[in-house]
């Protein structure tokens, strides 16, 4: 799964590097290093007309959700080997697909009975990753709430280390099938298969990351190396 991703790098930077239009202020956006399901999160459409970056609810709530349903509990995740066949997620992954940048993302590594410990996986060079997801459009009594969710795959030889399940990740080939409309659902699930990264490291993080209160660079500071041989 993944439940825990920091994004601190500059908006401006994001925009250059992943070429898309704002729709939300830079004034409100702020680097974070421990964002949690229920949170808004960026992310980036594309719905014919270039890739947009806007905020969305991380927690899909599918556009035929009851209002007394729709903000249980946050389906902040979909496994890529079934996300086409679920009637949570068949609609988005069909025809809403998005990306959700982050510098890295928070697993935690089973060490011994009752006692885990946060590893952050992140991205090297350069330090700007992104994910598959899917978002929704619900319209509640309240209004419009936009929403989405980031597939999970099987781990990579990093990952494996660590966690069982890991974030789809694209590279700039694979994004550019997952925003395309006509890309086909063969396509689409290849697209999900796990890949190692050269530009991806881990290290263990500061216990503190288990709270969504706690926010800030000490979360990702080195604790470990990674494994002692």
């Amino acid at each position: 799964m993944c439940g825990r991703f920091g994004l601190f790098t500059d908006l401006s930077e994001l925009v250059e590097l992943l070429g898309f239009e704002l729709t939300i202020d830079a004034e409100g956006f702020e680097p974070r290093w421990n964002i949690g399901p229920t949170s808004d999160v960026l992310a980036i459409t594309d719905v014919g007309e270039g890739r947009v970056g806007s905020m969305m609810r991380w927690g899909l709530i599918p556009r035929w959700a009851k209002p007394d349903k729709a903000f249980g509990r946050p389906m902040f995740n979909a496994r890529s080997e079934t996300v086409a066949e679920r009637p949570m997620f068949r609609d988005s992954f069909a025809s809403r697909r998005c990306l959700v940048p982050a510098n890295g993302f928070f697993e935690w590594r089973s060490d011994a009975p009752g006692k885990k410990t946060p590893w952050w996986i992140h991205a090297v060079d350069p330090s700007v990753i992104t994910f598959a997801g899917i978002w929704s459009a619900w319209r509640g009594p309240n209004g419009l709430v936009e929403s989405c969710a980031i597939l999970t795959t099987e781990p990579n030889g990093l990952v494996k280390r660590i966690h069982d399940r890991m974030p789809v990740i694209l590279d700039d080939e694979w994004r550019e099938i997952w925003l395309d409309d006509a890309a086909d659902r063969d396509a689409l699930l290849e697209a999900c298969k796990s890949r190692d990264w050269p530009n991806m490291d881990a290290r263990e993080a500061n216990p503190a990351v288990g709270s969504t209160r706690n926010n800030g660079p000490y979360l990702i500071e080195p604790q470990a190396t990674l494994f002692a041989d």
